[in-house]
This record gives structure tokens, sequence and C-alpha cells, in this order.
């Protein structure tokens, strides 16, 4: 059924106007009726309103002819076996009733009443305006498709090409209508479907290069299964290729950072690259190396800048897990973020949330590393969500009831006294001992001073590499002087120390003036000149008695506030003792 028998009924274009006369009225009296109101037609009816029959303009032609009398009843004239039609009928079915009977005229009856007729003057003049109101109709429904819409003939002329059409194609109606479909795409699915009679469902094409479209093609027959006409939908896919592109390089950018980020996990954080000759740090070394291939969650303490992070990221490497090593700062997250980084959060979550959610980090560390650094600074209503974790092995997005299973290895760090901070109620002891099942003490670098030349070399290899300085001199009294200042920023620190001296050293040399002036302040002048004896008198050991002597005179007399008596009390010795090596040393 099409959209003229679905649209317009036999009430929507009937001539509601007809003439109706009842059996035992004459012929005379329905001559003036019909003259009056200018109708070719009578319908006739009994007391009950029945329609019985009905009489035309061309009985009224053969009555004339044969003589009959005027005063006769219209009844015995008229046309007995009269065809009606139900109001709710289609108007296509009425007109092809029509014409089958080939009759002008059809009365139309509602519960056997009449109401309305129907006559070829209505199909002329009310039907086939209807229809082109359906044309029109139809025209604007499929220029506002979102899907291109073109009709060839048998032949392959265009016959249709709505606007979409022109916006996908850029090919205006008045270029293409009533030419051949070929020569504007010649690899054109109406093409194909012309020449195999088959139809072609959802295919993915390009008509034209650059320019994809999802589409269909249908072949139209007529009754006598001749194929007249084939139509085809096109929805434009173009955006959404190059989207999809986008991402895939997108995603291949990815991969290829991630590629480099392992990379620089293996190559930088292994333990082959934990310089070390210090006791400690080889212990905290060798128990890193044994806990890596387990799942056993690790707890690493340290000053900042000890290297808690590094030794975090050797453990990953070195435990051959598949996932990635994701790293969270506990003491740089907002509380009320904290929930939505560590699990992520669906669309609508909350006020504020992105579209399509965010991914939780436990959720991108699966099957690889969460590292959890400053975790003595995680909220205590975070750490029982997190205890809760580490039970299930299940995370839930905010906004969400759908479990999401994680088999993330957890490392955490932190430079409090964990211990100290659960007697003040401020971090949960289950929780502590879910993540210290290992510990791991970092040592701070003025503790283990025989490993800062062996970490100064290592850090102006990399620094120079990165920064592309080469350096082709260091003066080894720079050794020293660094071995002896205290670092209380520890290893970062002398990384920072270091790369600040290569970028701004001269002619590629580091000397003595290349490091910063406040770590040649802690070690002061005096020292300063220790350190510059040549080689040949640095084992003088008269040299070095003198210096330790002078040193620890300076030093006894700062802490003295520089009373002499008090001084020479805490020495051992006698004042005079003491005024002569003050006057000795220059004091």
């Amino acid at each position: 059924m099409g959209i003229f028998e679905l649209i317009y009924k036999v009430k929507d274009i009937m001539t509601r106007g007809f003439i109706k006369v009842y059996d035992d009225e004459t012929l005379e009296n329905a001559f003036d009726k019909m003259v009056k109101y200018q109708r070719d037609e009578i319908l006739i009816v009994d007391n009950s309103e029945k329609l019985i029959g009905i009489f035309t303009i061309k009985d009224v032609i053969r009555s004339r002819y044969r003589g009959i009398s005027l005063k006769d009843s219209i009844i015995k004239y008229a046309s007995k076996n009269v065809l009606t039609i139900d109001s709710n009928s289609s108007a296509r079915f009425a007109r092809d009733m029509m014409i089958k009977k080939n009759i002008g005229r059809l009365p139309v009856t509602e519960k056997d009443h009449i109401i309305g007729v129907i006559t070829n003057n209505n199909f002329r003049d009310t039907f086939y305006i209807r229809v082109d109101e359906l044309f029109k109709l139809q025209n604007y429904v499929f220029d506002n498709l979102h899907e291109g819409v073109c009709m060839c003939d048998g032949r392959g002329i265009v016959k249709y090409w709505n606007k979409s059409c022109e916006r996908v194609y850029d090919v205006k109606v008045k270029e293409i209508l009533g030419k051949y479909i070929g020569d504007f795409f010649p690899n054109a699915m109406i093409l194909k479907v012309l020449n195999t009679k088959h139809r072609i469902d959802n295919a993915f094409h390009e008509p034209v290069k650059g320019k994809f479209v999802v589409l269909s093609v249908l072949p139209i027959y007529d009754s006598n299964k001749k194929l007249v006409a084939v139509v085809s939908t096109d929805r434009d896919m173009t955006d959404e290729v190059n989207l999809t592109k986008q991402l895939e390089d997108e995603k291949k950018r990815v991969e290829f950072f991630e590629y480099a980020y392992k990379n620089e996990i293996s190559s930088k954080y292994n333990f082959s690259f934990i310089v070390g000759k210090n006791k400690k740090i080889i212990d905290a070394i060798s128990i890193a190396q044994k806990v890596a291939p387990t799942s056993t969650s690790v707890l690493i303490t340290g000053k900042s800048g000890t290297g808690k992070e590094v030794f975090a990221k050797a453990i990953h490497k070195a435990s051959k897990r598949t996932g990635s090593f994701v790293a969270i700062n506990c003491s740089a997250i907002p509380v009320n973020l904290f929930e939505s980084e560590l699990f992520g959060y669906v669309e609508g979550a909350f006020t504020g949330a992105i579209k399509r959610g965010k991914i939780g980090k436990f959720e991108l560390a699966n099957k690889g590393t969460l590292f959890l650094d400053e975790i003595g600074d995680m909220p205590m209503e975070m750490q029982a969500k997190l205890l809760r974790v580490l039970q299930d092995g299940v995370v839930y997005r905010l906004g969400s009831e759908k479990s999401i299973t994680t088999s993330a290895r957890i490392i955490s760090a932190t430079n409090k006294d964990l211990k100290e901070l659960i007697s003040k109620g401020e971090f949960r002891e289950d929780l502590f001992y879910r993540l210290a099942v290992v510990q791991i003490n970092l040592p701070d670098l003025k503790d283990r001073r025989e490993d800062i030349k062996d970490l100064s070399k290592l850090f102006l290899r990399q620094v120079s590499e990165a920064e592309g300085i080469e350096i082709n001199y260091i003066d080894e009294k720079v050794y020293r002087i660094l071995s002896d200042y205290k670092w209380n920023g520890n290893i970062r620190e002398l990384k920072n120390v270091i790369q600040r001296m290569v970028v701004l050293s001269d002619n590629g040399k580091i000397t003595v003036e290349s490091i910063p002036e406040y770590i040649k302040e802690y070690i002061n002048d005096i020292n300063i000149k220790e350190y510059e004896y040549d080689s040949k008198n640095r084992y003088d050991l008269q040299k070095i008695t003198d210096n330790v002597e002078k040193r620890t005179i300076e030093k006894v007399m700062k802490m003295a506030h520089g009373n002499k008596n008090r001084a020479a009390k805490i020495l051992n010795i006698k004042r005079s003792t003491l005024y002569y090596k003050l006057s000795k040393l220059k004091l």
C-alpha cells in the first residue's frame, strides 16, 4: 500500500452537495432539480432513506427520445443495480473501481445512508490536486532526510535527486537531473543493481575519492516484473570515517608513546641503573629484586628525593607484568576528587563530569602496577575504600553499579612515619599491613656519601645527552665538595645541581666555580681551600691533621658563641692552648 492510499480516503474527496429524490417523485420534478442545481445525476431513495437507484443526464436524454411522460415516476426509468463505496475506503480504491466498472459516479454510504458521491470530476478537480500536494509533501520530506535519496530509471537516468544528495556530493539537482548517473559516479552502486537486479543493503562505499557513505539500493519492478527504476539511499559517513582515522592515528601515537615509555622504564628504571655501593642501598635493591616477580604489596619509605619512585618503576619493570605503570600522588589530589581519580566515573555521575565518563587509575593499572606516592596523605574515608578494593579486587565507577575486576599490583611510598600516624588515628592500621607486606627503606643521601660521585657521573651523562651539551672536563675537586654537602633534598637535589652545572658550563668544563654558591657557603672557604690542594698534597698527613684541627676548633667556637673559656672545656684543652691554636690557625 502506497502513501496515497494511506493518507487520502473517499470522504476526503467526495462531493457532499448531491441531489436526492424519493422513488414516488416524477420525472418532471427530477428534471427541475437537475437544472436548478446543475447536477448530472439524482440519487433515488425509498422512505427509509435507503438508496434504490440512480438517474443521470443520459437517462434524461433517452427518456426524451422515447416520448416518456414527465408525469411518470422516476424510479421506473432509473438504474437499479447501483454500486456504492464506504466513506473510509481509499480514494485510489474508488478510482480503480470506477475504471474497472466503467461508471462515471459512485455513491458514498455510511451505515447504509448516502453521505456523498464521487464523480470523474472529483478526481480531476480534487483527487489530483491532493496528489500534487502529496508530491510536494513527499519532496519536502525527502529533502529534509539526513540520507541522500537518488532514483534512476531502468537506463540509469537520474529522475530524482534530493537536497541531501546535493549536500553530500556537492552536485546540484539541475546539474544531474535527466543525466546518466555513471557520468558523475562511474562506480555507483545503482549501476551494479541495474546490472545484477539484486538489492544492496547497508554497504560501505566510496563513490568519489574522500567521500564515504553507507548505502542501500533497491530495484523497483512494474506489474509485469520488469525493472523500471532503482532507488538509492546514502548516509554520509565521511566525518565518522575521518574521525575513526584520527582515533586510529591517536591510538598509534598512544601505542608509540606507551612503547617509548616502557622502553624508558626499561632503560632508566631497572635495578642495574640504580647506583649504590652503600650497604643500606644494596640491601634495599636485594629485597626489591626478590619481591618484584610476585604480586606482593610493597611499601617504600624514605625522605623526599631518595628515589622511591625510581625503585617502584624498577620493581614494575622486573615484575614482567603486562599492564602499565600508573602513578598517583596522594598529596596532590583534592579530597573531593580522590574517589573519581582512583575509581573513575560514568557520564552524569556528578555536576561537571565530562561526557562519556572517565576511566580510573585502578583500571588503567590493570595487570600492571599502581604506584600510590605519599600514601600518608590519603584521607581516612578514602583509606577505607582503598582497603575494600585491595580485599575484593573489584572497583565501581562513580555513578555505576557495574563491578570492574582489577589485578593492579600496589606499590606505595611515603616520607612519613605511618606507625606514628596510626597512633594519632590518622592512618588505618589494617590498611598499613595490607600495603606493607614488604617494606623497603631508602637511606638519605648524606648516609651514603660513597655513592655521591657515581651518582654525579650518572646524572652528568644523562643531562648531557638530554640537553645536547658535551662535557669534556670535570675538576675532581667538584666531586669531593659535592660529597661533603648535607643534601637535605637528597638525590633529587643532587640531580638538579648537576643539571644546573651542565647547562651553565663554559666550553664543556665543570670546575669548582660551577658549584652553586649556597653549597660553597655551607662548605665555607676554609674547606674549599682543602679541596684546592693538588693531587700530590692530597695525602699529606700534616696538612690533613691541620685542616681537621682547624675545622673542629672553628665548629666548637661557633657552638660556644665565641666564648673561649667554654670552647676550651668542650675541646678538653687548656685555654692558653686554645689561644695559641687560634693564633696559629689565624682564626
